[in-house]
């Protein structure tokens, strides 16, 4: 068909797809808990720089300690400060961490800390950084919930007794200080793990509370789509039914009209005829009859279609010689539609014979009945650029509109306007025609210009050159 600049363009008719599936909300969890496991290491990142500034502070102002531990103290904040300026760095970016990266962030802070509690003289030193240790203990919890606390917990108590207890070269035992300090580690633990975790499970309650909820939205939204559909459909037959029983009609009425008028004359005045107008009555029934006869064969086509017992016998074919031999046999007046036919020779497909016979006759009457008096018909067959046999019937007849011929391949679907009221037709020549086509694994297209006429063609695979003739009988 012509196209907005005048070019040619194809056109193929594509299947409706069917409704959606229910929304499956594995990603939605799997997001949460991702976004969950950011927002606790933004939450420990902040604590981290507070512990930082803090043990600045307590490092500079008030520190009782060795004037030898200040600098290393110092020194272990700055790396410490690095190490959080980068992770800063990449979560404001925008990245979402793993439990790994808060495994090794963990590893980071007991190293700081723990390095800190021995440079400074361990647990009985003046001035105490064991708030290092809080730290770790609640982000811990906050990370990995109350199990990750607890083993935090006991991880710094054992280090605290270890490493802090480590001066010279004897450990000092636990006082009755140190062991206190072990059950504030402990306490805090169980403290920010339960928090932790009630938090969460919070969260998770809500949000499968949501997710239920857009679950059931959804169900109602599916169910009324379906319903949506279900209506549209029954419209839809409802149309088709309208439009059937009134194509029905018109096209019965025609036929049967002229074989009652004929008949009539034959039988109330035959006495008065001639034999030449006798024949020529008896010709009209039998022609009206085989428009009947006709338009039967149709709807049984259509009906074997859609139940899937459409029968083909194929064999292998010259499409060359075939296409001749219908075209010859095509009842075509050459005054009123002037035939040209071009078919390169060798053309070998597997088909059926009666089955494209009915084909190519189906897209020569279209051609001859929407084109005037004096359009040309022009038949070809040749192998196209993807080395397929094609077929093409063109016409100088009425062409379609670009809107229309999407409808072309529908049953009982007629182009109607005001220059092809008069010419008759069931609407499902070109249904049975596609069916055909696609049973033979090939496809149909069209191209129409507005007023020009039309070009009908289809396409088939080219038989293998090591296929012999042979007979076999499939359902469509």
């Amino acid at each position: 068909m012509a196209g907005p600049n005048g070019e040619t363009r194809y056109i193929e008719v594509q299947p409706v797809p069917s409704p959606g599936q229910p929304t499956d909300y594995s990603d939605v969890i799997r997001d949460s808990r991702a976004g969950v496991l950011t927002s606790g290491e933004r939450i420990s990142l902040i604590g981290r720089w507070v512990v930082l500034l803090a043990a600045l502070i307590l490092n500079h102002f008030g520190n009782r300690n060795s004037p030898a531990s200040v600098l290393f103290v110092d020194a272990a904040l700055a790396g410490w400060a690095v190490v959080n300026a980068a992770v800063s760095v990449v979560l404001l970016r925008g990245y979402r961490p793993g439990r790994w990266f808060g495994l090794i962030t963990t590893a980071i802070d007991l190293l700081v800390a723990t390095s800190i509690l021995y440079v400074t003289g361990g647990y009985s030193a003046p001035t105490d950084f064991s708030l290092v240790f809080y730290l770790l203990i609640i982000a811990s919890g906050v990370r990995f919930g109350l199990p990750g606390a607890v083993a935090a917990a006991v991880v710094v108590s054992l280090l605290y007794i270890v490493v802090g207890g480590f001066t010279g070269s004897a450990l000092t035992p636990p006082s009755g200080f140190v062991l206190g300090r072990i059950f504030l580690f402990l306490f805090v633990a169980v403290v920010a793990g339960l928090l932790v975790r009630d938090l969460t499970s919070r969260l998770d309650r809500a949000l499968h509370a949501a997710i239920e909820r857009a679950g059931q939205l959804d169900e109602t939204r599916r169910r009324e789509a379906l319903e949506k559909e279900r209506a549209q459909r029954l419209e839809e037959i409802d149309r088709v039914r309208s439009e059937f029983v009134s194509m029905v009609t018109h096209e019965l009425q025609t036929p049967i009209a002229s074989i009652k008028t004929q008949a009539d004359t034959l039988l109330h005045q035959q006495h008065r005829l001639d034999q030449p107008t006798r024949e020529a009555l008896i010709e009209g029934i039998h022609r009206s009859a085989a428009a009947l006869g006709a338009l039967i064969e149709d709807f049984t086509s259509v009906n074997r279609i859609d139940t899937e017992h459409f029968t083909y016998r194929f064999e292998l074919l010259d499409l060359s010689q075939f296409v001749r031999e219908v075209v010859e046999s095509f009842p075509m007046d050459a005054q009123k539609h002037p035939l040209r036919v071009r078919i390169e020779p060798g053309l070998q497909v597997r088909a059926d014979r009666k089955r494209l016979q009915q084909v190519v006759m189906n897209l020569l009457s279209n051609a001859v009945k929407y084109s005037p008096r004096g359009g040309g018909v022009a038949v070809m067959a040749f192998l196209d650029r993807e080395n397929r046999v094609k077929v093409s019937v063109h016409d100088e007849g009425l062409g379609m509109r670009e809107e229309d011929i999407p409808r072309l391949f529908e049953k009982f679907s007629r182009l109607f306007d005001k220059r092809s009221l008069s010419i008759s037709g069931t609407g499902l020549g070109l249904y049975i025609t596609r069916e055909i086509v696609r049973a033979h694994g090939g496809e149909m297209l069209v191209e129409s210009v507005w007023g020009k006429g039309s070009t009908f063609s289809f396409v088939l695979p080219v038989a293998a050159s090591s296929e012999v003739a042979s007979t076999k009988t499939t359902t469509a």
